[in-house]
């Protein structure tokens, strides 16, 4: 059963103070709605320094907001509450080499040493920036998670640029190498090796580089199947505690096709996917994809302005700084798409024809679909959160549908022992609630990381 606290469904006064969410996280609950009420509250006595004001004045002016994140290492640290650190990591995998890259912002809390690094990895089509700035450039999620514990934003190989993009989405390519631009040919075939075990093994040496002690590893959207493959790895799940933090992370894999199939989806997403380009393009995701995202806590929702009209200007305000493509192979790895496994491997053989880098075709093809595999047992504590109108992870008006809701149900089958929670933003917050109230959801997330800690 639900525990509903909004007003009305509750003895408690609807009034409520931040203490009230450590007693919602103690009460087991098939999953719990949050009223905005309470949400409001959370992380009230967080403060930034300067406001936030250094970082802004960086993204305001350059084109774009695609500011360089080395500049922050310049800003001293008593003005932002933490010290900046920009840092790339290379690493090879497949005979090729892949730059992923970490801003690094190590609180100036004394007490921050004793708490678990929060790295956050972004989702599909994005990079670090929406975890740092929102659409106007304030301070974003990282800026008010560093305050109290230091924080590692990732980015997977291919996503950021220094100076990012100009041209429209549908031109243009990933940049895997931060200091070369590699030929069209190369491009193609990375594209086309661009598994989630390649992003992991990236992750996985530059969270052993940059943090140390304890972690909490939060996946966004299709970032959470690498979440799942830390908790598989010896050395990152000794770190890790057997805890687990989902912000509108869904997952893993085989467990999305679960949901599918419980809820009548998995024809049609199987139909869907069938149709998307070949692994060695690019997936070009514009404001119709972007529409679905939209809400009205979005800065840029206006009075009579439609939701694609709203996801037109997000965009257009982002282009430099968002690549806005995906691979195919991290959809269909996300969504588990075994039923298609043969047209993958085929074009992945067709992308190896010719090429002229020797690559390990059996260690590629024996990688796929690795989140299938993530352990689905050996938690302790496990929290999945999102917002009511996030469409992918919930249901405006049938929980019964609710993605999150029915994913961790299938870990409670497995693991009828511990204590698993779904919290619910009962409010208009989206799959972007990161972007529209970053602070709640910072102070949201720091409470979880204490009870995940207990």
């Amino acid at each position: 059963m639900p525990t509903d606290f909004r007003a009305g469904n509750s003895d408690k006064p609807e009034s409520r103070h931040r203490s009230d969410l450590p007693d919602l996280l103690d009460q087991p609950a098939d999953y719990t709605m949050m009223p905005e009420s309470l949400v409001e509250t959370f992380g009230a006595d967080i403060r930034l320094p300067d406001g936030g004001r250094r970082v802004k004045r960086l993204a305001d002016l350059a084109p774009g907001g695609a500011f360089d994140p080395r500049d922050l290492e310049a800003v001293p640290a008593l003005d932002l509450g933490y010290r900046a650190k920009w840092t790339v990591l290379r690493y090879s995998q497949y005979g090729l080499d892949w730059d992923i890259t970490g801003l690094r912002l190590e609180s100036l809390d004394p007490d921050a040493r004793n708490r678990p690094w929060a790295i956050i990895i972004h989702g599909g089509s994005a990079n670090f920036y929406e975890f740092l700035v929102n659409l106007d450039n304030e301070a974003g999620l990282g800026q008010y998670l560093a305050q109290k514990v230091n924080v590692l934003l990732v980015t997977i190989p291919g996503n950021f640029k220094y100076g990012g993009w100009s041209g429209p989405f549908t031109k243009r390519a990933p940049q895997f190498l931060l200091d070369t631009e590699l030929p069209a040919e190369e491009v193609k075939l990375r594209n086309a090796l661009y598994t989630n075990i390649m992003q992991f093994a990236g992750l996985k040496r530059l969270i052993l580089r940059e943090t140390c002690g304890d972690i909490v590893l939060v996946g966004h959207s299709t970032s959470g199947e690498l979440v799942y493959l830390a908790h598989g790895d010896p050395e990152l799940s000794k770190r890790l505690k057997r805890r687990f933090l989902g912000w509108g992370s869904g997952g893993p894999s085989n467990l999305r096709k679960e949901w599918e199939e419980t809820v009548g989806k998995r024809e049609r997403s199987v139909a869907k996917l069938a149709g998307f380009p070949p692994m060695w393009e690019l997936r070009a995701r514009g404001s119709e994809e972007y529409a679905a995202y939209v809400g009205p806590l979005n800065s840029l929702a206006k009075p009579g302005l439609g939701a694609l009209q709203v996801a037109e200007a997000w965009l257009e305000r982002e282009s430099a700084r968002r690549p806005q493509f995906k691979q195919p192979l991290l959809d269909m790895e996300h969504r588990g798409m075994v039923e298609l496994r043969g047209r993958i491997v085929s074009e992945i053989r067709q992308t190896l024809t010719g090429a002229t880098v020797e690559i390990d075709l059996d260690q590629v093809l024996g990688d796929l679909f690795a989140s299938n595999d993530a352990p689905l047992t050996g938690y302790d504590k496990m929290l999945w959160s999102a917002g009511k109108w996030d469409q992918g992870h919930w249901h405006k008006t049938d929980p019964e549908k609710a993605r999150e809701r029915l994913v961790s149900n299938q870990f409670r089958d497995r693991n009828p022992d511990i204590a698993i929670r779904t919290m619910v933003f009962d409010m208009p917050m989206t799959h972007y609630g990161h972007l529209e109230k970053p602070r709640q959801l910072a102070g949201f997330m720091l409470e979880t990381m204490r009870w995940l800690a207990a």
